[in-house]
């Protein structure tokens, strides 16, 4: 019977208690009344409550030696101050494998990686890929054909890293984005493209020395071919004769000569009409298909047979 009465007694109270609360309770000083009003208890922040979610784990891992002497070479190549220079295209342009190239790029602008042309891009890899937009372009034709890569970033303060691979070679490209500044083009200068000129020049030269130079090691262009051959026509005679200021050389379709070598003689200037010119006996060396002569001959003369069996070929120098 007690307990009844008290739990009675304790929903009379509370039942007051709520009257109370929206009924006017006079002032104390004055005889104005206020509303009494139940205030909700503030919601917890629910933010402030949850951990942060890390992007990156911060777990340490301690590389030995041999792995922190591979970082320090990488970080060496990617700060080494080789600078890029100012093309005629208007593009900065990197010497290829001298340092990390950096691309600059900003939201409202599209920037472009430069290939060299001809080269075919295999494949294409970028640490940051749903802020970073990279399509391919081209321009030209043919052998010409040049690939750009176009690259947008979505924000501005972005940083990360772009792979590609062609059929020449590999590129690794730092990207950033900013605010305002920007690269429209980067480009290369490759050692190979100086080496490959160096290779065609060399090539170049060695095609027009062939077809200016005789077995015999005699540049054409200092040749001097205004010789005049006259009398007989035997089988042996020579095919040309030139001069090349020191020597005389006499050059047959073969030297086999039928048996018999023609004698070279040197005519002299003297002799007319009822006299022949005085004729020396010249010496010379058998090079070939050829007399070489160690003086430049003016008037000669080959001969074979004597008296009325004499095959005589006459050489003169012209003026």
């Amino acid at each position: 019977m007690k307990k009844e009465t008290m739990t009675a007694g304790l929903i009379i109270t509370a039942l007051a208690t709520q009257v109370m609360a929206q009924q006017e309770v006079p002032a104390l000083a004055t005889n104005q009344t206020y509303p009494i009003q139940a205030q909700a208890a503030p919601l917890p922040l629910l933010a402030e409550k949850l951990p942060p979610v890390p992007l990156i784990s911060n777990a340490r891992v301690r590389l030995d030696a041999k792995e922190s002497q591979g970082v320090q070479l990488a970080n060496e190549w990617k700060q080494h101050p080789d600078k890029p220079r100012p093309a005629a295209d208007g593009s900065v342009k990197y010497l290829f494998g001298a340092t990390m190239p950096t691309l600059v790029c900003t939201p409202l602008q599209v920037c472009s990686i430069q290939l060299q042309p001809g080269e075919i891009v295999n494949d294409l890899h970028t640490g940051d890929k749903p802020r970073w937009k990279i399509t391919p372009a081209a321009s030209g034709s043919g052998e010409n054909k040049t690939t750009s890569i176009v690259v947008k970033p979505i924000d501005a303060g972005l940083t990360t890293n772009l792979l590609v691979t062609t059929d020449r070679r590999l590129y690794m490209i730092k990207l950033v984005s900013t605010q305002h500044d920007w690269i429209p083009m980067l480009s290369f200068d490759y050692p190979d493209d100086v080496d490959r000129a160096w290779a065609n020049y060399r090539a170049e030269q060695s095609k027009h020395a062939n077809a200016t130079t005789l077995p015999t090691g005699e540049n054409l262009a200092a040749l001097d071919f205004n010789f005049e051959l006259d009398g007989d026509d035997p089988s042996w005679r020579p095919t040309r004769v030139y001069t090349d200021g020191k020597k005389t050389y006499i050059q047959f379709g073969s030297t086999t000569f039928g048996g018999e070598a023609p004698a070279l003689v040197a005519l002299g200037n003297d002799g007319g009409i009822i006299s022949d010119p005085s004729e020396q006996l010249v010496n010379y060396r058998v090079i070939g298909d050829r007399y070489v002569v160690d003086k430049v001959l003016d008037r000669a003369a080959l001969i074979t047979g004597v008296g009325g069996d004499q095959i005589r070929v006459t050489i003169t120098r012209g003026h």
